[in-house]
């Protein structure tokens, strides 16, 4: 039953079923002009599956304060209340002489009047000196009113007599008897549970499709001159509008008017033979009976996450629920967890729209996810009219003070969770966000989905807003629980992995659901993060276990995130910091490669933290897909071609390490290469390819290995933290077409990504695993990986430790004696650090000046597209360091959002880099002025992220 609103499905609780609560405003023609416009003066407390209103406002007493409820929440109460109201209805008119047909109550069609004065009321004859003399049902629901069209066929049925539940998109273009009567024809069909859709009740029947058509009246009956109506001006094009339509008597403009549209009908009609002719339609009854049960109580929909529940959280965590302490949400038995514990508050802000607060009509709660309760809205953008005025944040706030390092964890529920880019801002104890984390919520399950682990320096808190970077007011976003995990020290790693389909595990299966879903909408996923991806299955030096088993079980030895993507190009947008934009200026969400995730770099997954990072990419920017489809079938490209690509590929990889390390300096980079594909003998082999084919491939594989080995070591040269690691020796016996096949051959596609690609990926996006590491190859992989972290702790050790051990015993009291003296010049050297790291941050203007001359140097145009801009950046030396974020160009202006760096010396180098980086955020507007151009710099704050400059500042 339709008690609960349309959000709610069958076994759980929610919002109850509320007409025009907020008090929108409707056009004649049904149509909201506003949606969001809220009018306190024109609510409608209409409750429940019958809708009722009458006695149900706050100020009515004929109703007790119970009785209200129960209207509002129990569907048996509504029901029954409802058909108390019709039948007073239907008591009502025939007083009034008014009948259909023979006038027994027991035909459908006879309860025409009861139902027009259910709905837009009845006014008795007693009150006609206060109507100009007027009396009977009103005119909004009369069949002739120009607000129907004249042509219509019955609610639910085309021309033929068949069936079209299309009607129900619009049906604002029925009277509502005749809609009653029409879903008394043709069930709904309904969500009895999840997976299972029925006919909401049993038909009404008649004994001839004719009858059940003429079920609706002639659309003239209640159209004479006894009601000042006009018939011969019954047709298409006619309006309320005085003199324009059937009725005859003042309309629109002239609501003042005492007789507006007062042709009300109060009349007997006959259209059908109830009797002889049984012409009239016959209702079936449903009394809870063996015949016709009740609706079962569906309490497995959906079940909660009780705090008791397995796999349960470490212990000694921390949950701050989104409802107060001690509440119990309002379940049922086998659907409930009790009483609310929470370790700490949950409060929402919502926008302020003159003085009201839009975001509320959009918000719903759900008894289900974490402790049986979770709120939700859907996602639109910061830059947009509806995005602004909805805005609603949700906050967690812990109820004490911690001074350590904790894990932070959200709780998505199984359903109500579907975006892609929910942005949790996280205040580590100073009173500020500091840090966020981007994650995807559809994991189609209750699940706990870690942030991340951060040093808590007071009393944390999370917040997450309805506002995205793509948001269309269509995918749901949740805001459930969240738990703090103390850890105590930092995790000897912090890990971040990042990359394309041979860093996901693409062809190794076991997805997590939030990065494989939707096939065949827009809002699909297939990133295709794996559980057996080569980053889970390894074993760190200095651990016992493997990254995701220590990963799964929430240890505080070892932080892994993991946002690589299948598909991704080095791109902005894609892995690299920025919104996708395409060739035409504009953003472009859904492109293979990140489908509507926020870019890589800008997930929140980098950070000062941040000991470890590692990937592959440079693949698909080198067109390999393109390649394997080629020599598979009209032949491969040519050599020079290809290594051409390659060749342009490096300095977008290279972009990629910098970002890295701009965003994570204190870590390591590691950068895994491509192995061959095929061994020198496999030329046999029914992989797709010619034997030829297949060395060509091989070759592409070696030329792009040597193009990143020499990348990295020229990075190297220059202090970048990074290293480069082949895996091809342990593909040894293990590539496409050995036994055991560490590389998947042509495998036949889930589905043909790129759906909404950019035209220039889409001829390498068929096949999706093929070609891609399979779990053998995700194994080599992880030996590589393995290998790369081993060698660079022991090129630590051996660099920082080695050197002093012969000497350690003899030195040891001198180095105690020395602690004191260490510590404090590592106090004055920070202090100089900062002070260092402040010059760097205001020198950062200095290039924005040099650019914006540069920009204002080069003629009268000011630039128009990011061609112009990073020509600028590449004629004014030193200005490597910009990082172009956005660009706006209308017909006399352009707005740059722009970042640029500067680099510091660190006091102890021994702790990181000796070098760091630190950059900004600038807006600089191109204004022509008559021949002259000028330039206007606006610096951001030091908080202040280029992605959300960016977007906001679009005009589009």
């Amino acid at each position: 039953m339709w008690q609960a609103a349309r959000t709610v499905v069958p076994g759980l609780t929610g919002n109850p079923l509320i007409g025009n609560y907020y008090g929108i405003k409707y056009a004649a023609d049904g149509n909201q002009g506003d949606p969001w416009g809220i009018n306190w003066a024109k609510a409608d407390c209409g409750y429940g599956i019958t809708q009722v209103t009458d006695d149900m406002c706050k100020a009515d007493t004929t109703l007790t304060s119970v009785q209200k409820e129960a209207a509002a929440l129990d569907y048996t109460a509504n029901i029954a209340y409802g058909a108390d109201i019709l039948a007073s209805k239907w008591n009502q008119t025939r007083k009034a002489g008014m009948t259909v047909n023979d006038g027994k109550p027991k035909y459908i069609e006879n309860w025409f009047f009861a139902l027009w004065a259910y709905n837009s009321g009845f006014y008795p004859q007693s009150e006609a000196g206060n109507n100009g003399g007027k009396w009977g049902v009103g005119w909004t629901n009369n069949p002739a009113n120009p607000l129907w069209k004249e042509n219509r066929t019955p609610f639910l049925e085309n021309s033929t007599g068949g069936d079209d539940y299309s009607h129900a998109a619009h049906p604002q273009d029925w009277p509502y008897q005749e809609k009653v009567i029409g879903w008394a024809a043709r069930p709904i069909s309904a969500l009895f549970k999840p997976g299972s859709m029925q006919a909401g009740y049993r038909a009404a029947w008649w004994n001839s499709n004719q009858d059940r058509t003429a079920a609706k009246p002639p659309i003239a009956l209640f159209c004479t001159e006894a009601n000042d109506c006009d018939n011969d001006k019954i047709n298409e094009g006619t309006s309320n509008q005085t003199g324009q339509g059937p009725c005859t008597l003042p309309g629109d403009p002239n609501e003042s008017d005492p007789l507006y549209l007062k042709c009300w009908w109060h009349d007997n009609v006959k259209w059908k033979d109830c009797g002889s002719a049984a012409q009239c339609g016959n209702p079936v009854h449903r009394f809870n009976n063996a015949d016709y049960p009740e609706q079962p109580n569906e309490n497995s929909s959906y079940p909660p996450r009780c705090s008791s529940d397995t796999p349960r959280l470490p212990a000694g965590s921390l949950v701050v629920d989104d409802i107060k302490q001690g509440t119990t949400p309002t379940g049922q038995p086998g659907h409930t967890c009790g009483a609310s514990t929470s370790a700490g508050e949950f409060e929402f802000t919502f926008a302020n729209s003159n003085g009201t607060y839009p975001g509320k009509i959009d918000l719903h709660q759900i008894g289900a996810g974490y402790g049986d309760h979770f709120w939700f809205t859907h996602t639109r953008q910061a830059a947009n009219t509806d995005g602004t005025r909805l805005k609603t944040t949700g906050t967690w706030t812990l109820g004490r003070n911690l001074n350590e390092w904790v894990r932070i964890m959200v709780h998505v529920p199984d359903h109500g969770a579907h975006t892609q880019q929910a942005r949790y801002d996280i205040d580590t104890g100073s009173g500020q966000v500091s840090r966020h984390r981007t994650i995807g919520q559809k994991h189609k399950a209750n699940t706990w989905v870690s942030l991340g682990v951060y040093q808590i320096n007071g009393k944390p808190r999370v917040q997450l807003t309805s506002q995205t970077m793509e948001g269309t007011g269509d995918e749901d976003i949740a805001w459930d629980a969240v738990a703090f995990q103390p850890v105590g020290a930092k995790p000897k790693q912090v890990v971040a992995i990042l990359g394309d389909s041979y860093t996901s595990g693409e062809g190794a299966g076991s997805y997590s659901p939030e990065s494989n879903k939707d096939i065949d909408t827009s809002q699909w996923n297939a990133c295709r993060r794996s559980k057996n991806s080569w980053a889970r299955k390894t074993t760190l030096p200095g651990f016992s276990s493997s990254v995701g088993q220590l990963a799964d079980s929430y240890s505080g030895t070892l932080d892994f995130q993991d946002v690589s993507c299948s598909g991704a190009n080095t791109w902005q947008g894609q892995v690299r910091q920025g919104l996708p934009t395409g060739q035409d200026g504009n953003v472009h969400w859904g492109w293979d490669g990140n489908f509507r995730e926020i870019s890589q770099i800008d997930s929140g997954v980098l950070s000062s933290d941040t000991t470890l990072a590692a990937l592959t990419i440079g693949g698909n920017d080198a067109r390999f897909p393109f390649v394997l489809q080629m020599c598979a079938t009209s032949g491969c490209p040519a050599e020079a071609d290809v290594q051409r690509d390659i060749d342009d590929t490096m300095p977008r990889v290279e972009e990629v390490l910098r970002q890295i390390h701009g965003q994570a300096p204190n870590a390591k980079i590691v950068l895994l290469g491509y192995p061959r594909l095929f061994n020198a003998d496999a030329t046999l082999c029914v992989s797709g390819v010619g034997g030829a084919g297949m060395n060509r491939i091989n070759s592409m594989a070696q030329y792009m290995e040597a193009k990143q080995r020499q990348l990295v070591q020229t990075l190297k040269a220059q202090q970048l933290p990074v290293t480069f690691e082949s895996p091809d020796g342990d593909f040894e016996g293990k590539r496409a077409c050995d036994d055991p096949e560490g590389i998947n051959k042509i495998v036949k596609a889930l589905k043909a990504k790129g759906t909404s690609a950019a035209p220039s990926v889409a001829p390498g996006a068929s096949a999706t695993r093929a070609f891609t590491p399979t779990g053998v190859g995700t194994t080599a992989y992880s030996e590589a990986f393995r290998r790369a972290v081993s060698n660079l702790w022991a090129a630590m050790t051996t660099d920082q430790i080695g050197r002093t051990a012969p000497w350690a015993k003899a030195l040891g009291a001198v180095l105690l004696c020395f602690l004191a003296v260490v510590l404090v010049a590592y106090g004055i050297g920070s202090a100089r650090e900062a002070s260092r790291k402040d010059a760097a941050f205001e020198a950062t203007r200095n290039s924005a000046q040099r650019f914006a001359d540069a920009i204002v140097a080069q003629g009268s145009a000011h630039p128009v597209n990011r061609q112009d801009v990073n020509s600028a950046l590449s004629s004014v030396t030193g200005l490597h360091t910009g990082l172009l974020f956005g660009i706006d160009s209308a017909n006399d202006s352009t707005r740059v959002s722009i970042q640029f760096s500067n680099s510091y010396q660190r006091s102890l180098a021994v702790f990181g880099p000796a070098d760091a980086t630190v950059g900004r955020c600038f807006t600089i507007t191109f204004q022509n002025s008559g021949q002259e151009r000028q330039a206007q710099i606006t610096p951001h704050s030091a908080n202040a992220s280029c992605t959300d400059v960016a977007a906001g500042q679009h005009r589009s």
